[in-house]
């Protein structure tokens, strides 16, 4: 029987974003199959092959006494999880069976975005994350956070990987991506991707319906609840907005973005995490891997967006007209700008190799 690791996502919909894809692909190419635990049953994993298996956890003190003790943790190699629940289980499975522990810090749980978990529980968590031989965050301007957040030694094994595939789907068809969804071929396209509220630029969508009349709006929004999505269809503009209207797996949407024109990333939230966002933001590096220029909200950690002029930082949505006519002006240079910007500057790729290697030193 092949060496086995267990793997802990915090939700099944995660078992194939870009961080947890890299762990995946990484333990797979060292020769280790892998178990993803995530609450609430059995979830598709079948994209990853009959090598990985979906299994059943729940982040909580009664699932911990009931399962702790088990014969089936003797068979993995190391347990590895995401921040922050998953955590609390992976450290104390590697503590009780004596095997390696990783971190993958997608989150930083602090600040305002601590979350509604006790005290004790995020004690656990961190605990788990201390407990680790590696530990990966996916910005570099994170690495202190996470360091000073879990309380990890000055010495202890950091590394970054991106919020990005490490090789990007292939793009879409883009006229049919359009006609499929009644887009004009010819229309300048502007996306927003992810939950919908106000740290996430709602206004800012807003705003670049009502003040572009030329511009098309395509809300690929996560969990749209019917109010919200009533409210959508009658803003200013709205004739011009159309919501996907079922969530895409994360493979096709970033497959979609050969639909697209302009991404959003827009990030006004004022926890830590939120202030450095960074490459470990899935929906600029999913933008401008696949070759879409964005307006991003102006943080010095989205810099690099301007240096590689694949954007434009704006500080609030009174500038998203004049954002979406300078990106509509130079699109062909942009576009190529932004596959430069992922290619140079976020570095997937490259970066996943340094993570697979730095698994493989650690599990000799």
């Amino acid at each position: 029987m092949k060496p086995r690791i267990a793997h802990f996502l915090l939700i099944p919909e995660l078992a194939h974003s870009p961080p947890n894809d890299a762990a995946v692909s990484a333990w797979l190419d060292l020769g280790f199959d892998v178990d993803l635990y995530a609450p609430g049953g059995r979830f598709d994993v079948s994209r990853y092959g009959p090598r990985v298996r979906p299994c059943v956890a729940e982040y909580g003190y009664r699932w911990i006494v009931r399962n702790l003790i088990a014969a089936r943790w003797l068979d993995y190699a190391a347990f590895s999880g995401t921040t922050e629940d998953p955590m609390a289980v992976a450290g104390l499975l590697g503590r009780v069976y004596r095997r390696p522990v990783v971190t993958f810090a997608d989150e930083i749980k602090s600040g305002s975005y601590a979350g509604d978990r006790s005290r004790r529980w995020k004690a656990w968590c961190r605990a788990g994350m201390r407990a680790s031989a590696l530990t990966i965050v996916n910005e570099e301007e994170r690495l202190p956070l996470q360091r000073a957040y879990a309380g990890l030694d000055p010495d202890a094994r950091m590394l970054v990987y991106p919020g990005c595939f490490r090789q990007p789907p292939t793009a879409g068809d883009r006229h049919a991506l359009r006609a499929a969804r009644g887009f004009p071929a010819d229309a300048l396209l502007l996306c927003y991707s992810g939950v919908m509220n106000h740290g996430n630029g709602g206004l800012w969508m807003a705003e670049a319906l009502r003040a572009c009349p030329d511009l098309w709006v395509w809300g690929q929004i996560v969990n749209l609840d019917p109010l919200t999505r009533g409210l959508l269809e009658r803003l200013q503009g709205s004739e011009r907005l159309v919501l996907e209207r079922e969530r895409l797996s994360w493979q096709d949407a970033w497959a979609s973005m050969a639909a697209a024109d302009i991404g959003m990333v827009v990030y006004l939230q004022d926890a830590p995490q939120y202030r450095h966002m960074g490459i470990a933001s899935n929906r600029l590096c999913m933008f401008l891997a696949m070759g879409v220029p964005v307006i991003a909200s102006r943080q010095p950690s989205f810099e690099f967006i301007e240096r590689y002029d694949c954007g434009v930082l704006a500080d609030g949505p009174e500038a998203m007209a004049a954002a979406v006519e300078r990106i509509s002006q130079r699109l062909p240079q942009m576009r190529a700008n932004a596959l430069t910007c992922a290619r140079e500057y976020i570095r997937a790729g490259e970066r996943w190799v340094k993570l697979r290697d730095a698994l493989k030193e650690m599990m000799r």
